[in-house]
């Protein structure tokens, strides 16, 4: 049962209908749907016991929150600003939030893995076991999984939606499908990851036939993006990492971005022409443009001061007419 329909508030039963009326007209929801059904838990928590949307409630619920993402906060906006008006349409009295836009300087900086806290990473994910017995637990992805996200840069949610036919064991390779931005691509994998999915594929064919996905959990049943919370901060538990908070991070998201910045690194110290390269990653990690890449561009010049001669050399013929910081 997904969480968003446990301890469901008076809003619920809305928010589904609204829900199926985007999917309807042809709108992907996921993000919206578990956008609202978390507000409904906060209104319910606030104390929320009618079909309404109160000011108060909406202000600090639209409130940006501390190292939260530009694009984030404006969505988590905007959704609750769609079903406001939804409601006002139904007859409902409630407050409409006015539209916000993303400020274009991003103040979000993600956290970068060293070598040594990826390694502490795979050796806690492999040494997790169970604190309780139930069917529902994500623990036998978690080996495989994790050093799929740091291994490949996807994103958790590209992971947990493979099927079988879309991990290609034989030729090394992934088949990422319904991404975040309506592209499916191909991703190919190391030999090492490759033998690690073999491995879980063997444990994963024991058990019950409920889904096609390919990571799945006990119970046979696909695996949810956000249900891996717990069992993240226990990780870095275990790895000896400091947990900053759920806003600060380490968030498993990070693991896309010490991806991409390490592999920059590696093309640079390699003497690889980033002219000719920055297009090919930022395809392979599913960026639909070269701009969104070039943060990484960025941050690399300052994790690697060595390699700053370059990196502006390149980005300042690439990307002549864009302010950097200003790069959401």
């Amino acid at each position: 049962m997904h969480n968003e329909y446990v301890q469901r508030g008076v809003l619920a039963p809305l928010i589904r209908d609204f829900i199926v009326m985007r999917n309807n007209l042809g709108y992907k929801s996921k993000s919206c749907r578990s956008s609202l059904f978390a507000f409904d838990r906060f209104a319910r928590e606030k104390g929320l016991r009618s079909i309404t949307i109160t000011v108060d409630l909406t202000e600090e619920w639209c409130a940006r929150r501390p190292n939260e993402a530009a694009d984030t906060w404006s969505h988590r906006n905007c959704f609750l600003r769609q079903f406001s008006v939804y409601l006002s349409n139904l007859g409902y009295e409630t407050f409409i939030p006015p539209q916000v836009t993303a400020p274009r300087v991003e103040t979000f900086v993600p956290y970068i893995f060293s070598d040594a806290e990826i390694s502490a990473i795979y050796a806690a994910c492999d040494s997790l076991t169970l604190y309780d017995r139930h069917a529902r637990t994500h623990i036998m992805v978690l080996p495989a999984l994790i050093r799929m996200l740091a291994s490949t840069g996807i994103r958790i949610g590209e992971a947990v939606n493979l099927t079988n036919r879309d991990v290609n064991l034989e030729q090394n390779y992934l088949t990422v499908r319904d991404t975040k931005n309506g592209k499916d691509r191909l991703v190919p994998i190391s030999g090492s990851l490759a033998a690690i999915c073999v491995q879980y594929r063997k444990y994963r064919e024991l058990l019950p036939s409920n889904s096609d996905y390919f990571f799945v959990k006990l119970n046979g049943c696909g695996c949810q993006a956000n249900g891996f919370a717990r069992w993240w901060n226990k990780i870095l538990k275990i790895a000896g990492i400091k947990h900053r908070g759920k806003t600060a991070g380490p968030r498993i998201q990070d693991l896309r971005h010490s991806f991409c910045i390490k592999s920059l690194a590696c093309l640079l110290k390699d003497g690889k022409d980033l002219y000719y390269i920055l297009p090919i990653l930022s395809m392979y990690i599913g960026h639909t443009s070269l701009a969104t890449t070039d943060r990484y561009v960025r941050m690399t010049s300052e994790m690697y001061p060595d390699l700053l001669g370059k990196t502006d050399s390149i980005c300042s013929y690439i990307f002549s007419q864009l302010n950097y910081r200003n790069t959401p």
